[in-house]
């Protein structure tokens, strides 16, 4: 499912590179936006009508975004913690113990004295 996922994610990575090289630039909004200075012209303009293009590369992001969520949900490993704040019993769970922070054990360093 992971490998099947990952096709498509790159796929649609493709795609959406293609589909924005496609798209006409608005004017100087780009350079205006690269060097530091505001456009004038790029913001006094309306905005620009929908075309297929630029719906298609809206849906593609939205798409890319949403494998992007699949495969880091996938990546996740079936033993991991669920949190930073898992516990575990003092003394197996028998009881009313009070339950501690676990941490793994770390390994000890000798100290010559």
């Amino acid at each position: 499912m992971e490998t099947v996922l990952l096709v498509i994610h790159l796929m649609i990575a493709i795609v959406m590179v293609g589909m924005i090289l496609l798209q006409k630039s608005e004017g100087g909004a780009m350079g205006g936006g690269l060097t530091g200075g505001a456009s004038v012209t790029g913001m006094a303009t309306s905005s620009a009508r929908t075309t297929p293009i630029t719906r298609s590369t809206t849906i593609l992001g939205m798409c890319f975004f949403a494998s992007s969520l699949g495969l880091a949900v996938l990546a996740t490993p079936e033993d991991a913690p669920t949190s930073i704040f898992e516990t575990a019993p003092v003394d197996g769970g028998a009881g009313a113990t009070p339950i501690v922070p676990f941490f793994p054990t770390v390994p000890s360093v000798p100290v010559d004295e």
